[in-house]
């Protein structure tokens, strides 16, 4: 999936988009403000605690299923988290202790692990939707907004952890917005297909469907929905990824064909273990 597979999706303009790592985000969003900073260590000790509960369980070392990931040295694995704005504070909070601990036990295993969020550089559409305006509103412009897609881990990292920076960074207040999620799992697939790897799961952490204002109001409300299901089944069609998520107070089931459903975001990280037993080879927990 080197494209996008829908070529009855638009997109007015990608001037605008941008993906950066983690440590650029000042340069999109600009330098954090006294307050946002404030709100940042109040979200990271939120972040330390939930991640520090999480593996003082039993599950942290053999889940609640009675069985551990085996050794899994050729696997790719993406966790691709929504980054909208329903997802800010308390619960970005927890998910990023939940993709904390999901990145160690992966990584224990021997998996190559990347970290994505997806989010906007703006709300209301932005820079797209007022060249849109400029243009006297044609019809059907397609998306109207600007893309901001984040890298808080690549899957080269050598190390056994995501970094506490790049959690700071996930934590932002001002950087969770709109969620355009047909176009996030292309760019993702996307990075996991030109990995060596023989085998690469996609899994999506996602609290809603996909939502634009203005890209609906100009182009009809399912339009985003439409365009994730197209990508998921060509996905599924090309059958080089294994793709799965967990709706977390949200039910995903209408587009993925793996999955899982938290009530609460809180529940996530005891779920998100339980979900990659699932989604990998797996042997019984030994005793000790």
């Amino acid at each position: 999936m080197a494209s996008d597979p829908t070529p009855d999706y638009r997109v007015f303009t990608t001037r605008f988009d941008r993906e950066v790592r983690w440590d650029e985000l000042d340069g999109v969003l600009g330098p954090l403000s006294a307050l946002d900073t404030k709100a940042v260590d109040a979200s990271f000790a939120e972040f330390d605690a939930a991640l520090t509960a999480s593996f003082e369980t039993p599950a942290a070392q053999a889940p609640a299923t009675g069985w551990e990931v085996s050794a899994q040295p050729d696997t790719a694995i993406t966790l691709l988290l929504d980054q909208s704005g329903s997802m800010r504070g308390a619960p970005m909070a927890l998910a990023a202790a939940a993709i904390a601990q999901a990145v160690r036990r992966l990584r224990a295993a021997g998996c190559r692990v990347e970290v994505l969020g997806f989010t906007t550089a703006s709300w209301r559409g932005g820079r797209p939707r007022r060249r849109w305006k400029w243009r006297l509103r044609p019809r059907h412009p397609g998306r109207l907004c600007e893309l901001l897609h984040v890298v808080y881990r690549d899957g080269d990292d050598e190390g056994s952890e995501i970094s506490g920076a790049a959690i700071r960074s996930m934590l932002r207040p001002d950087l969770p917005k709109e969620n355009i999620d047909g176009e996030a799992v292309v760019w993702a697939a996307s990075r996991l297909l030109v990995r060596s790897e023989a085998a690469k799961t996609l899994l999506v952490l996602s609290d809603g469907s996909p939502v634009d204002d203005s890209t609906q109001q100009a182009n009809g409300a399912m339009y985003l929905d439409a365009h994730l299901q197209s990508v998921l089944d060509s996905i599924r069609r090309e059958g080089q990824i294994q793709i799965g998520a967990v709706g977390i107070g949200y039910d995903v089931s209408g587009w993925y064909p793996e999955l899982i459903s938290v009530q609460s975001v809180g529940d996530l990280a005891s779920s998100l273990n339980v979900f990659i037993d699932r989604l990998l080879s797996v042997t019984p927990a030994r005793a000790h």
